[in-house]
């Protein structure tokens, strides 16, 4: 009866913390979703970084910038020759707002072809902001997210806002809101991949860094291998250049040994010849000794 009792009381303190965990999952899912859609009322002005702004700008960057530079021949190659002049000085834009958008359509020019569409005739319909979600981030900067649709896959677009809002004539008149009215700090294009796709990819980067590695394995393995042979070389020179020191000083010690004795030779012979030559004796071995006379040369100097 005990151990029953202890079992209960075991499965009921885990169904009470489990009980916990999903109360609090719940709450902090209810405070993600009010965080999201939302700005900060105390630095945007909630009657412009509405829903229906904010939709409006993200059509106008895809449609009416992008879309359109595209359609007009425009490349990240020479997108300052043919898009800053209309944008710095037809929009106003600064230097730093015209360098956001050329980073951005970089971006959406490289994942075009992900995205997917027919032709540039029908790239209007091809392509669209289906919809957009908006938050606040931990720097206090206002994420637009656009969901792009294509033909081939979904795209996020993400911008950027700061709270710098100009005003324009246009504004002031006619209540009409533009891209020039806000402050763009950054805007990047990402095409969504199938599980398919990723995993290729995943493979094929897995594949190419198995394959760099063995590379590299193999190059180190080949150097080591050429370690010995290098050495035996190495060893072959140092022999050969032994032998040929030793060869010549044999060579040397034999012609200074030759040289000695056959000098000594011959003053042993001439010794002998002079000894015999004095005791009369015929045996001089070849050698005579002779009387050595002073000729007289001064009959030279007349």
């Amino acid at each position: 009866m005990k151990g029953a009792l202890k079992m209960k009381h075991k499965f009921l303190v885990l169904g009470v913390m489990l009980s916990c965990l999903l109360c609090f999952t719940g709450c902090g899912k209810q405070e993600q979703q009010t965080a999201q859609n939302s700005v900060d009322e105390s630095r945007y002005i909630p009657k412009y970084y509405d829903e229906d702004h904010l939709k409006q700008l993200a059509d106008d960057i895809e449609d009416d910038f992008f879309e359109a530079f595209y359609k007009k021949g425009v490349t990240p190659e020479n997108f300052e020759e043919k898009a800053y002049l209309s944008l710095v000085y037809g929009y106003y834009f600064s230097d730093e707002k015209y360098e956001t958008f050329r980073k951005g359509y970089e971006s959406w020019y490289k994942a075009i072809d992900q995205i997917g569409y027919g032709s540039k005739d029908t790239l209007a319909d091809d392509i669209n902001v289906e919809s957009i979600s908006y938050e606040m981030n931990n720097k206090g900067q206002l994420v637009l997210t656009g969901r792009l649709h294509g033909t081939k896959h979904y795209a996020d677009m993400v911008i950027y806002l700061d709270n710098k809002f100009t005003p324009t004539p246009e504004l002031q008149v006619a209540d009409v809101v533009s891209i020039m009215n806000y402050e763009t700090t950054d805007i990047g294009v990402t095409a969504d991949k199938t599980i398919g796709e990723k995993l290729e990819n995943a493979g094929l980067n897995t594949l190419m860094g198995m394959g760099m590695a063995f590379s590299i394995l193999i190059t180190i393995s080949l150097i080591i291998c050429l370690f010995p042979l290098i050495q035996k070389l190495g060893t072959k020179k140092n022999d050969k250049k032994t032998i040929a020191e030793k060869a010549i000083d044999n060579t040397v010690g034999q012609i200074a040994e030759k040289e000695d004795l056959s000098s000594d030779a011959e003053l042993v012979a001439v010794i002998a010849a002079a000894i015999a030559a004095y005791e009369g004796s015929g045996s001089t071995d070849g050698f005579r000794v002779r009387s050595i006379r002073k000729v007289n040369s001064n009959w030279k100097k007349f």
